[in-house]
């Protein structure tokens, strides 16, 4: 009997039943970025079940990456370059670039995980944001970065503003699978901190352990 396609490009596994079913759904949400976690069950087992096979599928067809870690006991799954490019404020990437804003929004989430470690769900709100920024131990270093300097009180319109760009990021970090957006668009800012977020902090260790660093050129970014 001749082989199908598939089998003789050495990817039988594509015939299972269950790979069919979910195949383009999966295919699509990887290739887009997403990172697949617990919560997208059917998309996950195929991903451990069928990890090596996966793997040199990526490989082989996109010179991609397949990457599975393992944070908090929780293991995702996403895709990557092999030569580690990454977005970061001085360098451009060529794959899910995330903007200055989405990258300062980013590792204040990353911070929020870590100190609501054990929580369960890791559930934010837009009042638990303006407690950070207006009263948390990083004041005055959020103030300086999302108002342009640090004072006792902000206008409506600066704030809404900065709902604005946390809105916008929220949304952008959904479809990445790094939080989980609970809210609608005329609704008070709620989602979950998923644990993927911590892919963050392989992305930007360096801003991370050089933060003033970055601060810096963050400012000098937006003030052009």
């Amino acid at each position: 009997m001749e082989n199908d396609n598939s089998q003789q490009h050495g990817y039988p596994f594509l015939e299972e039943i269950r790979v069919k079913n979910h195949f383009a759904d999966l295919n699509l949400k990887l290739l887009s970025g997403r990172h697949i976690q617990i919560d997208e069950y059917q998309l996950h087992t195929l991903l451990s079940d069928y990890f090596d096979e996966w793997t040199q599928f990526y490989a082989d067809l996109y010179r991609l990456r397949l990457v599975r870690e393992v944070f908090d006991n929780f293991t995702y799954y996403y895709l990557d370059f092999f030569d580690g490019s990454h977005g970061k404020l001085t360098e451009q990437s060529r794959y899910k670039v995330l903007t200055e804003w989405q990258t300062v929004i980013g590792l204040m989430l990353l911070d929020l995980y870590y100190t609501r470690y054990f929580d369960d769900p890791k559930e934010i709100r837009w009042s638990h944001i303006k407690q950070e920024i207006e009263t948390g131990d990083k004041k005055d270093r959020l103030q300086l970065l999302f108002f342009g300097d640090a004072r006792s009180g902000f206008t409506k319109n600066e704030w809404a503003e900065v709902e604005k760009k946390w809105r916008n990021t929220i949304s952008s970090f959904h479809e990445l699978g790094w939080v989980n957006k609970l809210s609608g668009q005329g609704d008070e800012i709620r989602f979950e901190i998923k644990p993927a977020i911590h892919r963050l902090a392989n992305l930007y260790l360096q801003e991370m352990e050089h933060f003033d660093d970055f601060l810096h050129l963050f400012k000098a970014s937006v003030d052009q």
